[in-house]
């Protein structure tokens, strides 16, 4: 089970008894059907508690939190390929959830998305793996068909800048540099 999961459980079971016991002294429980209601209401707290928390609240409550992502980034790709070499420029966009990352990226000649993205600790440092499969305009999809390919993404400080390396199914590897991209006002 996701050790940020198993967090929850006891915090989750907490919340469920301590919301269980207020409904027992509001409404004292005269028969089995006003104890199942409580439960039910307890259920319902703790499910809305941690959908909020899941969507939106964990980025503002530091208990239990991964690093924060922003929302879009800028970058360039350094590549090699066949033993040729090169450079790109590309567009990244995340939405990020307390329990999900989706990445979407963007090139001159194809796109990504997320198959699966999560972020780990090695050795006390934050790392961002995901694997996308791309999505080549119909212009290039003979000389540049559809692959598969992985990151592995070093998660410093406040995010703005994150630089790792990827490697696809075409032999492609490479390094990213991503910058984020500054909210206008």
């Amino acid at each position: 089970m996701n050790e940020r999961i198993q967090k929850l459980i006891k915090p989750g079971i907490i919340i469920a008894a301590l919301t269980f016991a207020i409904c027992c002294l509001i409404k004292k429980p005269q028969e089995f059907g006003d104890y199942t209601s409580n439960v039910s209401y307890a259920v319902t707290v703790v499910t809305l508690i941690f959908y909020i928390y899941e969507k939106w609240a964990w980025q503002i409550i530091p208990w239990n939190r991964p690093p924060v992502l922003k929302k879009q980034y800028s970058g360039t790709i350094r590549y090699t390929f066949k033993g040729t070499a090169g450079e790109k420029p590309i567009g990244i966009q995340i939405k990020q959830t307390w329990l999900g990352i989706d990445i979407k990226t963007n090139t001159d000649i194809n796109s990504s998305v997320t198959i699966t993205a999560a972020i780990v600790s090695e050795f006390g440092q934050d790392i961002l793996y995901y694997t996308y499969m791309t999505n080549p305009s119909a212009a290039t999809q003979k000389s540049n068909p559809i692959q598969h390919g992985t990151c592995r993404m070093v998660l410093e400080g406040d995010n703005k800048t994150i630089r790792g390396k990827y490697w696809t199914s075409s032999n492609t590897t490479g390094d990213i540099e991503w910058k984020a991209v500054e909210k206008r006002k």
